[in-house]
C-alpha cells in the first residue's frame, strides 16, 4: 500500500505561535509527552532522559533528520531545524506542509493543558489563522472556558444559561465555528446522565462561589444542551475520549462511559465525534461508531504521540469494526508545527501497515483499500463539513 500522494485534512489540533520561531533542545523534549513538561521540570536531567525516549520523541526526531537532511541526533536537528525556521518562521511551515501534503486544519480554540504546563502564551484562533497557519483552518469552539465564562458573568441561574446559549450560538454565527468540543472528562468524566433541575441549580451555586471542577450534573445538562443546539446550527460534537493528559479523570475516560448519552435517541440527530479514537480503549469507541449511525471516531493523539508500532495495533481494532466513512484523520498537534507534520507523515504509514493486513486477509481488494484511506485521510472531513 503507498498512500503518499493523498492529502490529509487534520480533523483535531491546535496552534502553535512564533514563541516556537526557535527552540532549545529542552524544550522540544518538553513537549514529547503526556501533558509536556513545565520550564522547571526540563531543567531536571531525570525527566528529559525520559521525555528524550518516549516513542513519539524518537519518531519526530527521526522523522526531522531525514527532512532536514541531518545526522539523527537531537543536537544537530535541532541546529537544523532553527536554521531553517529563524529566517522565515512562515515559510518553513508552510515547507513543513507542503512535504506532508497537509490541505487543512481543524483547530480547537481552547488553551491546551500542554501549553499551559510549557508556560506559552495562549494563542488567539483569528491570529494564527491570520499570520501562521500555511492552511485553511476551521474552528472547534472549546465549551468549557464558554461555560465558566458565562458561570462568572451570570447574575443568576436564568441569566447563566441566557450567557451561555448566546455563546454557543456566537461562536457558530459569528466565530464560524463548525464544531464544538468538551473536555469533559477531565473535569468530572463521561459517564453523562440527565440530572434534575434542582441537581443542576445547587452545582450551578457551587460553580459561581468556588469555580469547582467537579460540579458533574450541570457539566452533564451542558452536554445535552451543546447536543441539542448543535442540530439547530448545523455543527457536531467533539468529546475528548481516553487518556490524556495526567489530570483526566481516567476511571471515566473510557468511551464505554458514554453508553447511556449515546443510545439515547434523543442524542442521534447529531454527529459525534470520539476524540482521540477513545485511545488505549480504541475497540469501545469503534463500538459505537459501527452500532449508532451519528457517531464517528478520529485517530489523533494516538498518532503521533504513541509509536507507529503501537498505533498500527490501536488502528487496526478500530477498523476491525467500524467502517471507514465513520474514522477521521487527526494529529493532535500542538505547540510545534513538527508534530502536526509528523502526523501526517506517521498516520499514512500506519494506514498503509494497516489496509496491507486487511488486503492480505482477504476484507478488501487494493482499490476498497485506497478508497477506504482517501475516507479517513481527507474524503470524510469534506463530506461531513461542508462545505470545506
Amino acid at each position: 500500500m503507498d498512500f503518499s500522494a493523498y492529502p490529509v485534512i487534520d480533523h483535531h489540533s491546535h496552534p502553535w505561535s512564533f514563541d516556537t520561531k526557535e527552540i532549545t533542545k529542552n524544550f522540544f523534549l518538553s513537549v514529547m509527552n503526556m501533558g509536556g513538561l513545565s520550564p522547571e521540570e526540563a531543567k531536571d536531567p531525570e525527566k528529559l532522559i525520559h521525555s528524550e525516549f518516549t516513542p513519539m520523541g524518537r519518531q519526530i526526531m527521526h522523522l526531522m533528520a531525514g527532512y532536514l537532511e541531518c545526522s539523527p541526533t537531537l543536537d544537530e536537528v535541532i541546529e537544523a531545524r532553527n536554521k531553517r525556521s529563524r529566517g522565515d518562521y512562515q515559510k518553513y511551515c508552510k515547507d513543513l506542509f507542503e512535504d506532508a501534503n497537509i490541505e487543512g486544519l481543524f483547530v480547537d480554540d481552547g488553551y491546551s493543558e500542554v501549553s499551559v504546563a510549557s508556560d506559552l502564551s495562549k494563542r488567539d484562533f483569528e491570529d494564527f489563522e491570520k499570520t501562521l497557519s500555511p492552511v485553511p483552518i476551521r474552528r472547534v469552539a472549546r465549551i468549557e472556558p464558554r461555560f465558566q465564562a458565562a458561570v462568572d458573568a451570570s447574575k443568576d441561574y436564568q441569566d447563566f444559561v441566557q450567557r451561555f446559549d448566546a455563546s454557543i450560538t456566537d461562536a457558530v454565527r459569528r466565530q464560524r465555528a463548525i464544531a464544538f468540543k468538551s473536555i469533559i472528562a477531565y473535569r468530572s468524566g463521561l459517564n453523562i446522565q440527565k440530572p434534575s433541575e434542582a441537581e443542576i441549580l445547587k452545582d450551578y451555586k457551587r460553580s459561581k462561589a468556588y469555580r469547582e471542577r467537579g460540579v458533574k450534573n450541570i457539566r452533564d445538562w451542558y452536554i445535552r444542551r451543546i447536543i441539542g443546539r448543535c442540530k439547530e446550527l448545523n455543527a457536531s460534537l467533539h468529546i475528548h475520549c481516553g487518556m490524556g493528559d495526567v489530570d483526566v479523570v481516567f476511571d471515566r475516560c473510557n468511551p464505554s462511559q458514554l453508553y447511556e448519552l449515546l443510545k439515547d435517541r434523543e442524542t442521534w440527530d447529531t454527529k459525534i465525534f470520539l476524540i482521540h479514537g477513545g485511545y488505549p480503549f480504541s475497540q469501545e469507541g469503534a463500538f459505537f461508531a459501527n452500532a449508532l449511525k451519528n457517531i464517528y471516531i478520529d485517530l489523533s493523539e494516538m498518532i503521533p504521540f504513541a509509536s507507529v508500532v503501537g498505533a498500527i495495533d490501536k488502528t487496526t481494532q478500530i477498523l476491525d469494526m467500524a467502517p471507514p466513512s465513520r474514522v477521521v484523520f487527526g494529529s493532535d498537534g500542538v505547540v510545534l508545527p513538527e508534530i502536526h507534520w509528523a502526523g501526517a507523515k506517521i498516520g499514512r504509514r500506519v494506514l498503509e501497515q494497516v489496509f496491507q493486513k486487511f488486503v492480505g486477509a482477504g476484507v478488501y481488494d487494493e482499490d476498497e483499500a485506497h478508497r477506504a484511506a482517501k475516507m479517513i485521510l481527507f474524503e470524510n472531513a469534506k463530506r461531513i463539513y461542508l462545505p470545506w
